[in-house]
């Protein structure tokens, strides 16, 4: 069965709304320590825990994308994938160094 990027991406989060440590509210001495201290407070924090939330999704994204990029590309000369051996072309122009055994 082949999944859809959609239904992958949708399974994913899914999975992480019905984990109950994702939710991040389970930490009643931090609620209620903000609660006390006002809706500014409140505020900063939420915007706090956003700011730290990019770093790292940009970071997850970018390894994500580098390891989908060098999913896709082609073995080089020699290399066995799948029992197919793949061969580099090489021009007519192309010279053997001289003066070296």
């Amino acid at each position: 069965m082949k999944f859809s990027y959609r239904s992958a991406l949708a399974l994913g989060v899914a999975a992480l709304g019905f984990a109950p440590g994702a939710w991040a509210q389970g930490c009643v001495l931090c609620y209620t320590s903000l609660a006390s201290s006002g809706p500014g407070a409140m505020h900063a924090f939420q915007m706090a825990m956003f700011a730290l939330l990019i770093p790292a999704l940009l970071l997850f994204l970018a390894v994500f994308f580098l390891i989908f990029r060098r999913a896709r590309t082609t073995p080089t000369a020699g290399a066995v994938s799948s029992g197919r051996v793949y061969r580099v072309r090489v021009s007519s122009s192309a010279k053997p160094l001289e003066g070296r055994a």
